[in-house]
């Protein structure tokens, strides 16, 4: 596992925005709000944008490599080494994301801290941001390779008892967490880089909303209260990216699902995404995509019709 750091800041807000509209999606049910996938890297249909949710995440890595951003830094990820992401902290693909297959799972932290009596308050430093965890789990840390190779493999088998062993399991692992010391303590954090923090996923949101409209950089740095040059800097340094190559990401990832999802032409789908140009979208679409709009829709039919085909033999 290599470590390449892009900024100095550390983007732990401890604010819950209440105005997000992202990652709002239900995960499991109720009683269990926890949800597992399974991810290929080189699938076209993949994409994981820089984004944040309340929710808890890991993810573990099967085979390959994958770069992975996570708090301002990019991490080259091997296979056995995993990544734990509490709720509202920035994440998603590297810039140059590899070739992997990997597995995760989303819960609400609330799944182990609403039904358990835990007189500790280790969960709710971590919430609060009091410390901060260590992101990457290694291969080479075998106590915490096991309970999260167990815990994946409760979650694909579902045994009798899947709720209570993938709690335990979860639990497990923040008590390693403790145990090994793999956090630092944070008695205050930064006016500055707190502040950072809240300006830009202000700005991730509203590029979120108003993505398919014509957005200026002065419109966004406006959003965050800042001036066009020192904004640009912000955001790289916090998101990886510069805000006009995440809008472009956006609007490609957007494109995507409408390729998938609907028979719109093409020129309707750009228009529709932000993209006033139809040769400047099939330019940035082949920028991230490696293909044009019209391969990666066709791509997406005969694997629709590959897996209605299998599905029917399997049924026969």
């Amino acid at each position: 596992m290599k470590k390449v750091l892009i900024n100095e800041y550390s983007a732990y807000p401890q604010k819950k925005f209440g105005e997000s509209k992202e990652e709002t999606v239900k995960r499991g049910t109720d009683l269990f709000p926890l949800k597992y996938y399974l991810n290929n890297t080189v699938d076209p249909h993949y994409d994981l944008p820089i984004h944040w949710h309340s929710d808890f995440e890991l993810i573990h890595i099967i085979s390959g490599e994958y770069t992975f951003f996570v708090e301002g830094a990019e991490h080259i990820l091997q296979k056995g080494d995993s990544c734990f992401i509490p709720g509202n902290i920035l994440h998603g693909d590297g810039a140059k994301k590899g070739n992997a297959l990997y597995e995760s799972v989303v819960f609400s932290i609330d799944l182990i801290r609403q039904h358990s009596y835990l007189p500790d308050n280790f969960i709710g430093d971590i919430l609060s941001g009091t410390i901060k965890l260590e992101n990457v789990i290694p291969a080479t840390n075998a106590e915490m390779k096991a309970c999260i190779e167990n815990l994946f493999d409760v979650l694909k088998v579902n045994p009798d008892g899947t709720e209570l062993l993938a709690s335990g399991y979860l639990l497990l692992l923040l008590g390693q967490y403790k145990k090994q010391h793999l956090f630092t303590t944070k008695n205050v954090i930064s006016n500055l880089k707190k502040r950072q923090s809240e300006q830009m996923e202000c700005v991730i949101n509203y590029i979120r909303n108003n993505y398919n409209k014509d957005l200026s950089l002065d419109e966004m740095a406006e959003q965050a209260n800042l001036s066009p040059k020192y904004f640009c800097r912000v955001f790289k340094d916090i998101t990886g990216r510069s805000p006009i190559e995440y809008l472009n990401w956006f609007r490609i990832n957007r494109a995507c699902s409408r390729l998938r999802e609907s028979s719109d032409k093409l020129n309707s789908i750009a228009l529709d995404c932000g993209f006033n140009d139809f040769s400047y979208f099939i330019k940035i679409f082949k920028k991230y995509r490696k293909m044009t709009p019209l391969k990666y829709r066709n791509m997406g039919a005969v694997q629709e019709t590959d897996s209605e085909q299998s599905s029917q033999e399997s049924t026969s």
